[in-house]
């Protein structure tokens, strides 16, 4: 059983799983910088949740170094005590401003252990940025969930890492989001990604993420072409076992 609340409308969340509460990627303060302001600078249109009013958790799961994710200020307000778990680019760039804190790095298509969960970090076939990871959080039973927040292209030999783990969630950004080629290219590859996941890990149900309309001002926003999908039709159609989590209210997956 998963118990997940959202703590943004964008891809900050709150999950309990084998009874070990956990945050991803908290976003919860103020605006996210990419690089300069003038290049791209993003704010929520609804608050998130107060970081006081997070539930109980046991530590922090970091998938990305980019600011939407990994959002230093956010991360300075919540307790030092909890653990850092992070993938590579990610650790690389909270090395530099936590000293004081445990970090954990997430080794790329390996295996990590974590407080009886293991995590399973899927890298892109790419080695310029931007790199956006999946990862696959699993029990001792290969039960778990697939998060990718900016989509997956899943390689053969990915395939073949997750073929023993029965995906009882996917995760993952509904939205296309297009840049000229020279500053990412598509950053999130939309509705035909979606389904192509949805097709290769045969997840019991799907749940959107990182698909917020946001406040942005930049250079970015200003060249980016941006394709929302109709959650409402999705809801409808259910081809992918969609459920709906568009509240702070905390859901239960079975």
């Amino acid at each position: 059983m998963i118990k997940l609340k959202r703590l943004n409308l964008d891809s900050s969340w709150h999950i309990n799983f084998e009874k070990i509460n956990f945050i991803i990627d908290p976003w919860l303060l103020g605006s996210e910088i990419d690089g300069f302001k003038w290049l791209n600078e993003q704010w929520h249109i609804k608050e998130p949740v107060k970081i006081k009013s997070i539930p109980s958790f046991e530590f922090i799961l970091i998938s990305q170094n980019y600011e939407d994710h990994c959002h230093i200020n956010t991360l300075q307000e919540l307790p030092k005590k909890k653990t850092l778990l992070a993938t590579k680019k990610a650790f690389d760039k909270l090395s530099k401003y936590f000293s004081d804190r445990k970090l954990v790095l997430l080794k790329e298509n390996k295996i990590s252990k974590y407080q009886n969960i293991n995590f399973l970090v899927l890298k892109p076939n790419k080695k310029i940025d931007p790199i956006y990871y999946a990862l696959v959080i699993f029990n001792n039973k290969n039960e778990g969930l697939f998060y990718a927040p900016h989509g997956f292209e899943l390689s053969i030999n990915q395939l073949k890492l997750i073929k023993k783990i029965k995906i009882k969630l996917l995760i993952t950004t509904f939205t296309e989001f297009e840049l000229p080629n020279i500053m990412g290219g598509k950053v999130n590859p939309g509705m035909d990604n979606v389904y192509k996941l949805y097709n290769q890990i045969k997840p019991k149900h799907t749940i959107n993420t990182h698909d917020e309309k946001k406040k942005a001002k930049g250079l970015v926003s200003s060249l980016a072409k941006i394709k929302y999908a109709d959650i409402n039709m999705i809801e409808k159609d259910n081809s992918i076992n969609f459920i709906k989590i568009d509240n702070y209210e905390e859901k239960t997956i079975s």
